[in-house]
């Protein structure tokens, strides 16, 4: 089938947003900024940041300020390209809202076990009251779960959330919420793309559901060594997982969770592609290295697939891994930390 010009046009607008990617050496010299008015003016120089930063006096840029407007230039670039390719876009683009919501709600429930629910208003990104089904201005004045459940009413994330309903508790809650709410992620997720077809044979291209199985496994994966590290039985983790979408047979999986300990886990993960793959990085947890794993990934299936979907998902998960990064070294400057301290934590520095 033919490819139409919307999805040549996401196809060559997500390749042209990419090249404009920063460099080690923009890494660097953003990482070796000592102050928060520096570190601002450097940002606003890069061309895919300029305009999410137009708002930013240099001179009075907070650490918050800067990490609202950066998520604000991912959602800026991801909603252009859906506008692109609505075909796929749409589908993808109500996804990433979800994301969206789901990084505001725990954001929230982040202040509520510090003891300061009300400082989410200062973090709240007022660019997604358009477009999101929540009240972020009822969440920022939300004081317990209580009231998080009253402004969550009526939608999946209060019917998700549901379990919490009666606690009188304001620390310990994200994570009694945590698990409650990947799942909801989760299983949004996999809805994105049901019944799509797994690679074919002779080398084709990837689908849209083996970039779900990364994913997916991604998170299983070191959830399942987490509960391994602190000696939970395999049936219990296997309850607490998620497996109706993985690149893993389940004699893989047999094989993984019935490991004695976390050591022979490792020897299990290294016989799948997965584990192959760790093999040719360096990396401190296994979730890092996963990430690792699926950043290359990524990266070459936004250079070489057609399919303008898996384009999108390729390249959104690239731009929030730099934002990521770009955290990383906001927190750093803002602690005072040397860049040797900042740059090995940042994935994009370190996958060449």
């Amino acid at each position: 089938m033919p490819i139409s010009k919307a999805s040549n046009a996401v196809l060559a607008k997500a390749r042209a947003l990419y090249g404009h990617r920063l460099t080690h050496a923009e890494y660097q010299a953003l990482a070796e900024c000592r102050t928060m008015p520096e570190l601002a003016n450097a940002l606003k120089a890069k061309p895919l940041y300029a305009g999410a930063l137009s708002d930013v006096t240099p001179a009075t840029a907070r650490r918050s300020n800067l990490e609202v407007d950066l998520r604000k230039s991912i959602f800026e670039r991801y909603a252009s390209l859906c506008r692109f390719e609505m075909s796929a876009g749409e589908t993808v683009y109500r996804y990433f809202i979800f994301s969206c919501d789901l990084d505001e709600i725990t954001t929230w429930l982040r202040y509520l076990d510090s003891g300061r629910p009300g400082d989410y208003l200062f973090v709240l990104p007022d660019f997604l009251q358009k477009h999101t089904q929540l009240d972020l201005y009822a969440l920022a004045n939300a004081r317990s779960v209580e009231d998080l459940l009253k402004v969550l009413h009526g939608t999946p994330y209060g019917e998700a959330l549901a379990p919490l309903a009666g606690t009188t508790a304001t620390v310990g809650i994200l994570a009694q919420a945590a698990p409650l709410l990947e799942k909801l992620r989760h299983e949004v997720l996999v809805s994105i793309a049901p019944k799509a077809k797994r690679r074919g044979t002779g080398g084709s291209q990837p689908s849209v559901r083996n970039y779900l199985e990364w994913e997916c496994d991604c998170t299983m994966i070191s959830n399942a060594a987490r509960m391994k590290r602190i000696g939970m039985a395999p049936a219990q983790i296997r309850a607490a997982l998620l497996l109706d979408c993985t690149a893993l047979t389940k004699e893989q999986w047999d094989a993984l969770l019935t490991a004695p300990d976390l050591a022979a886990f490792h020897e299990q993960l290294d016989k799948p592609a997965y584990g192959r793959a760790l093999a040719a990085e360096t990396y401190d947890h296994l979730r890092e290295g996963l990430e690792k794993v699926r950043f290359r990934w990524c990266r070459k299936w936004l250079r070489f697939s057609t399919d303008p979907t898996m384009v999108m998902l390729c390249y959104i998960f690239l731009a929030r891994d730099e934002v990521y990064s770009l955290n990383h070294i906001i927190e750093g400057v803002h602690y005072g930390l040397p860049a040797a301290d900042i740059l090995p934590l940042l994935n994009g520095y370190q996958v060449a």
